[in-house]
């Protein structure tokens, strides 16, 4: 399940072994992006609407109203500095004019690079299409860094939809072709499923990076704030699997993409960095179930005794731990992704790029309807698990009751 690979180098080239700047810059671009999208979804689906509940204690909401806000704030700050040296990077590689990397973040150089002429029959150069889609995603982030102010804090909702939608738009630049002629319905649906691939990872890693960020800054909250979390938790669980759904039925075709055939997933260096890849995904996903079906059911049963107590202790101490787990994953598939340039295909030499045919399609869809049944068929069980913890507890209360009469 490979992510994020629209950043990979032309399927001319092999999987070369990228320098050390290349790792640190893409993974801390990477980083950037996926925490400003997943941060803010989360923000918007989980977090406001569950600590607008009148249920919330005021005191609890703001602590929690300006913790967001400023982990969104330094988040936004991080991009800002990240897109600067990617953009760099991406000038000191261009193909047959490559420079030092030292060299190509001076700002006289990021300007030749975003100044090239256009190839003949372009009506966009590459450069300004970067140029472009980086002060884009470099306007989001600013957006985000006015959160540092307690009184722009106060639409945090405004501000968090705002930046999202120029993230947004700012993806979307490279669905535009430099050259319309050479553009062809594979290489359009291609890239759609790539940025949905991209939206959703963003979604899930984000959010959960996000979550156990407030969780271990649990200080100033009330012992109620276990509830609350607890709320936040069941809410994002629901976003974190249709997410995680996304990433599998478009990570299945990116994967077709770029692998020839299974034996090249052992054969060519990029197989091997994919196997190593998926094997990480499929671990958070593994994770994901298990508090899914144990924590969960835990935390209802908790709460369904009124033991407040454990509700915090369960909500905003065990459940990060296991999650900062998924984190700690998520960050070993971002440095492995920054040795996923080509393909598999262009280092075994197949012949061609596979194309978007019915059949494919049809497999697709049975394949995204088998995983929507199965993440229906999760939640259910996880809370069928729930509400039968809290049977149990209740039989236990009637029944340590009728023994005291």
């Amino acid at each position: 399940m490979s992510f994020l690979l629209t950043q990979a180098v032309s399927a001319a080239e092999a999987n070369p072994t990228p320098e050390v700047w290349r790792v640190i810059t893409k993974m801390a671009y990477f980083a950037g992006l996926i925490g400003s999208i997943g941060g803010c979804m989360l923000l918007l689906i989980v977090l406001r609407p569950v600590w607008r509940r009148p249920s919330v204690d005021p005191a609890d909401r703001a602590v929690l109203q300006r913790r967001a806000g400023l982990y969104l704030a330094l988040v936004g700050t991080w991009f800002l500095v990240a897109l600067y040296f990617q953009l760099a990077g991406k000038g000191a590689r261009v193909k047959g004019k490559e420079i030092p990397f030292d060299q190509a973040l001076s700002p006289a150089a990021i300007g030749r690079f975003v100044s090239v002429p256009g190839k003949k029959g372009d009506w966009i150069s590459s450069g300004t299409e970067a140029l472009i889609q980086y002060s884009l995603w470099g306007l989001a982030a600013l957006v985000l860094m006015l959160l540092f102010s307690a009184k722009v804090r106060e639409r945090i909702g405004a501000v968090a939809l705002a930046s999202l939608i120029i993230n947004f738009v700012a993806y979307q630049v490279t669905l535009l072709p430099t050259n319309w002629a050479k553009e062809t319905f594979d290489v359009l649906a291609n890239s759609l499923l790539d940025h949905l691939h991209v939206f959703s990872i963003s979604t899930w890693v984000g959010g959960i990076a996000g979550l156990v960020i407030l969780a271990f800054s649990r200080r100033k909250l009330t012992r109620g704030a276990g509830d609350t979390f607890a709320q936040i938790w069941m809410r994002f669980s629901t976003l974190a699997m249709v997410a995680v759904g996304c990433i599998l039925i478009t990570g299945l075709w990116l994967a077709y993409s770029l692998v020839g055939s299974p034996s090249e997933l052992f054969t060519t260096s990029f197989g091997r960095f994919l196997v190593i890849k998926v094997s990480l995904v499929f671990t958070m996903i593994c994770i994901g179930a298990a508090n899914e079906f144990v924590m969960m059911p835990r935390i209802a049963r908790a709460r369904a005794a009124g033991a407040e107590g454990s509700v915090f202790r369960l909500a905003l101490r065990t459940f990060p731990v296991l999650v900062s787990v998924e984190v700690l994953l998520a960050v070993g598939v971002l440095f492995v992704l920054s040795f996923l340039t080509g393909s598999s295909r262009v280092e075994a030499g197949d012949p061609e790029d596979p194309t978007l045919t019915g059949s494919v399609v049809g497999i697709g869809v049975v394949l995204a309807i088998l995983i929507a049944v199965s993440f229906v068929t999760t939640a259910k069980v996880s809370d069928r698990l729930s509400r039968s913890a809290v049977r149990v507890d209740e039989a236990e209360q009637r029944e340590t009751v009728a023994a005291e009469g």
